[in-house]
C-alpha cells in the first residue's frame, strides 16, 4: 500500500475533527498574533506621520481590503485543509478570484496612468523592501499560528502550511498598511502580493514537518 493511500485510510477511520475547537484555536491566535505584528510595525518600522489623513480616503482601505482578504481566505482554507475529509475548492476559488481582481485592477490602473507616471505607479518609493518587510513580519507571528494549530490532522500538510502562510501573510500585509505609504493598484498587486507569497511558500514547506504523519 502507497503511502498516500494509508494516510487516506487512517482518516477515513478517525472520528471528525471537531470543526470549532480547531477554528477556535486558530482565530484566538490570531488576537496576539496581530498584537505582535502591530509591535513589528511600530517599533522597528514607525507609522506614517500622515496616517490619520490616509484614513480619510478610499485608497488606504482598499489596500487594506485586499490584503484582509486574503488573510480571511488564509483563515477558512487552514480550516478546512486541517481537517480530514473538508472541502477545499471554495476558499481556494475566493483565494484566487480575490488575486486575479487585484491583478486585474493593478494592470488597468496601469494602463490608464500616463505613460511618464508609470514606473512611479509600479514601484513607488518602496518596491524593494516591500516584500521582505511583510514578509518579515509575517514571521513573527508565526511561531504563534504554528503552535495554535498543531492539533490539526491535515491529508496534504503543504496546502495546510500554505493556508497559515497565506493567513499571515494577509495579517503582516493589513498591518504593514500603517506604515507604508505606497497606495496605488499597480504597486499593491505587485510587491504586497509577492510579500504576502513568500510566507505562503514557506509554509508549504514548514506544514510537510509540521504535521508529518
Amino acid at each position: 500500500m502507497k503511502t498516500d493511500d494509508l494516510i487516506a485510510a487512517l482518516a477515513a477511520d478517525t472520528a471528525p475533527t471537531d470543526a470549532g475547537t480547531l477554528r477556535r484555536s486558530a482565530g484566538l491566535a490570531l488576537i496576539p498574533a496581530a498584537l505582535l505584528v502591530l509591535a513589528g510595525v511600530i517599533l522597528s518600522l514607525g507609522l506614517r506621520p500622515d496616517l490619520m489623513v490616509a484614513m480619510g480616503g478610499p485608497t488606504f482601505w482598499a489596500k487594506a481590503a485586499y490584503t484582509a482578504a486574503l488573510a480571511c481566505a488564509g483563515f477558512w482554507l487552514l480550516d478546512r485543509a486541517g481537517r480530514p475529509g473538508a472541502d477545499v475548492h471554495v476558499p481556494l476559488a475566493v483565494f484566487g478570484a480575490v488575486v486575479v481582481i487585484a491583478i486585474l485592477s493593478g494592470a488597468v490602473s496601469l494602463m490608464t496612468t500616463p505613460e511618464a507616471a508609470r514606473v512611479e505607479a509600479l514601484m513607488g518609493q518602496s518596491a524593494r523592501v516591500c516584500p521582505t518587510n511583510i514578509a518579515g513580519l509575517s514571521l513573527l507571528a508565526a511561531p504563534l499560528i504554528l503552535f495554535a494549530v498543531r492539533g490539526f490532522a491535515p491529508l496534504r500538510p503543504a496546502l495546510a502550511g500554505a493556508a497559515a502562510g497565506l493567513m499571515l501573510g494577509g495579517l503582516a500585509a493589513t498591518l504593514y498598511g500603517l506604515h507604508c505609504p505606497e497606495h496605488t493598484a499597480a504597486f499593491v498587486a505587485v510587491w504586497y502580493t509577492m510579500g504576502m507569497a513568500i510566507p505562503v511558500v514557506v509554509g508549504a514547506v514548514i506544514g510537510r514537518w509540521v504535521w508529518r504523519w
